[in-house]
């Protein structure tokens, strides 16, 4: 009986540590859920902040490209407005203009006729280039210079009290144009003997060749893809430098080579 008793005691007392240990695993367990629960809430939070934030930085961003839009509409009409000014400018102080025609070519050796004007206004005896829209080489300042002083000679004009301004500007759709600065020379002579005698240079004419203080006209490169621009563009007789009429072949229109800017005026104008 007392053995039994023991017995009985002893596992009272085991099942009572069993049952202290399992409290407190549970007592542990719990409290390590409840931090678990703190930290994914506060994790929680964390991320709605971020979300708010994202959502903070979209809608600044947004607000950015929509001001950046907004901006760029605005800078595209100032300039717009900028070069009509420009263009008023010019037109309030003009004395003669003389628009013709130059050929370029492209990276692909395609002929391009591009616009040009020769602007006659009051000033000072200063040339001004505006090519902005065309790659040219280092003869451009020269050869321009070359063809001024040769109308100047051939018209008699007395410039003295006068500023010439040559603008030649491809289309958009035609930029990274390139001009041999000597090339365009007999072209801008031609444009610039037009505005000092007050008359219109022929729009189905058109001419290639440099232009020399002697008045002759040298050659260039070129000239069968420049020919074939001047065509498209309605030319119906393309003046070239002395020798280059084989180099241009037949293009469907006619060829006739210049030995001097006489001669080219006398088609031309």
């Amino acid at each position: 009986m007392q053995e039994s008793n023991r017995t009985f005691k002893v596992i009272i007392i085991i099942l009572s540590i069993l049952l202290i240990g399992s409290s407190a695993f549970l007592f542990v367990s719990l409290e390590e859920i409840k931090q678990k629960d703190a930290s994914i809430a506060a994790m929680s939070d964390e991320l709605t902040s971020q979300k708010q934030k994202n959502s903070q930085l979209e809608s600044n961003i947004s607000n950015l490209k929509g001001n950046l839009s907004r901006t760029e509409v605005l800078l595209k009409n100032e300039t717009q407005t900028r070069q009509k000014l420009q263009a008023d400018l010019i037109n309030l102080t003009m004395v003669a203009k003389g628009d013709y025609w130059v050929i370029g070519v492209d990276e692909n050796d395609i002929g391009h006729v591009i616009p040009l004007e020769v602007i006659i206004k009051d000033g000072n005896g200063k040339l001004f280039l505006d090519v902005a829209t065309i790659l040219v080489d280092e003869s451009m300042q020269s050869s321009a210079q070359t063809a001024i002083r040769v109308a100047r000679e051939l018209t008699r004009t007395d410039l003295t009290n006068k500023d010439i301004q040559i603008i030649i500007k491809s289309p958009l759709q035609e930029q990274k144009l390139t001009i041999s600065g000597g090339s365009a020379g007999g072209a801008i002579t031609i444009a610039a003997i037009a505005a000092m005698r007050g008359i219109e240079p022929r729009q189905d004419v058109l001419m290639t060749g440099t232009i020399n203080e002697d008045h002759s006209i040298g050659q260039i490169g070129a000239a069968r893809a420049k020919g074939i621009a001047a065509r498209e563009n309605g030319a119906k007789l393309f003046l070239v430098p002395p020798g280059q009429k084989r180099e241009v072949g037949d293009i469907g229109i006619e060829v006739m080579e210049v030995r001097t800017i006489e001669e080219a005026v006398r088609y031309a104008l």
